[in-house]
């Protein structure tokens, strides 16, 4: 049994990740209105309890947090400020929480474009995956005002495990998502180009994978990606490799910003580019393992 159902709460994106949000708030009492371009995907949030939301008003009328799981700034720009954005009927007060990857510049710009319509808001990239928005095991790394984190504590707490947050400037969330997917990206290369040297030299893959894992030369990404890279199984796609394209495009354009050598970065970058321009950019980013084996 559900317990009694608490404020409404605005959900747009309704992906990978964004599914597993919409689960949990539900789970956790909460009503979540939901805007996604799929109308597969609105069916879908309306066979779990939720409620599809065809226009922005549907979503500012009753909704005073609205939580963003869309891909990037442009489809963040297009949600709040294009045609039927959410920021024109907006209601003073409204929290609205950002927890896609994106660059810290935007994020920073975003939050005084929104004051001054009276809107809060909260910098909250995440990290975790599929795996981790399922099962509300996310880290959040949240930035903007005080008092606005302490008020959405409670709706933090439903979708995310490991909450840190990160200061009362917008744009420094973004900044340690950044930092993490720069580790992320090399982590994923690094394994990819470990694997296929093993079936190079003739090692049993499927061993290899086993002693990597039992040691130091582990990472998360290896136990992750590792499976599918050596299965070749691209098609059930987790993260894409566009994604890394743009996400790796974030962490060089930081660098570039603060004058900082980032070469590990540059080199995932390229593979992941490499496989893109290969036609590889829709399948599972574990797919970078092909440059090295096609």
């Amino acid at each position: 049994m559900l317990p009694e159902k608490k404020q409404a709460i605005g959900l747009v994106g309704l992906g990978v990740m964004g599914r597993g949000v919409a689960e949990n708030l539900i789970k956790n009492g909460y009503q979540v209105i939901g805007r996604d371009v799929s109308a597969d995907a609105l069916k879908w949030l309306e066979s779990i309890g939720g409620v599809a939301s065809r226009e922005a008003s549907d979503v500012t009328s009753v909704c005073d947090v609205v939580i963003s799981f869309v891909v990037n700034d442009v489809q963040t720009e297009a949600l709040l400020f294009g045609e039927n954005g959410l920021a024109k009927t907006m209601r003073p007060d409204t929290v609205f929480i950002a927890c896609s990857t994106m660059a810290p510049k935007f994020l920073r710009e975003l939050s005084v474009r929104l004051a001054k319509i009276g809107v809060h808001l909260m910098d909250a990239p995440v990290t975790g995956g599929q795996i981790g928005a399922k099962n509300a095991t996310m880290t959040i790394m949240a930035a903007g005002p005080t008092a606005i984190y302490e008020r959405i504590q409670p709706i933090l707490k439903s979708i995310g495990g490991k909450i840190f947050f990160l200061g009362t400037e917008a744009g420094m969330g973004a900044q340690m998502k950044v930092v993490n997917q720069l580790l992320c990206g090399v982590h994923i290369a690094a394994a990819a180009e470990a694997l296929a040297m093993a079936k190079k030299h003739g090692l049993p893959l499927d061993t290899t994978l086993e002693i990597l894992k039992s040691g130091a030369a582990s990472s998360w990404m290896l136990g992750d990606r590792g499976p599918r890279m050596i299965a070749d199984s691209f098609d059930d796609v987790q993260s894409a490799v566009d994604i890394f394209v743009k996400d790796l495009g974030l962490v060089l354009d930081s660098a570039k910003q603060a004058s900082f050598a980032a070469p590990m970065a540059h080199t995932a970058f390229l593979q992941f580019l490499e496989s893109s321009g290969h036609g590889l950019g829709k399948l599972d980013d574990a797919a970078v393992i092909r440059n090295y084996t096609e």
